[in-house]
């Protein structure tokens, strides 16, 4: 018998999993106009990085 080789597959990772996070922007002032855009600017910002996370958790369980 010869030697067995075994294949290495590699995952193909979606292009938009291997972008950087969203920088937040500062709060400028405490003012209600101000505090509600940036507000729900941040938590956008952190809903797409909480959904980047979790699928790099997947790919990683896929690895094993």
């Amino acid at each position: 018998m010869g030697c067995n080789s075994s294949t290495h597959l590699s995952p193909v990772i979606p292009a938009n999993l291997m972008q950087p996070a969203a920088r937040l922007q500062k709060l400028e002032s405490g003012q209600g106009k101000s505090v509600l855009p940036w507000a729900v600017d941040t938590v956008a910002k952190y809903n797409e990085c909480s959904a980047q996370v979790d699928a790099w958790i997947e790919v990683g369980k896929a690895l094993r």
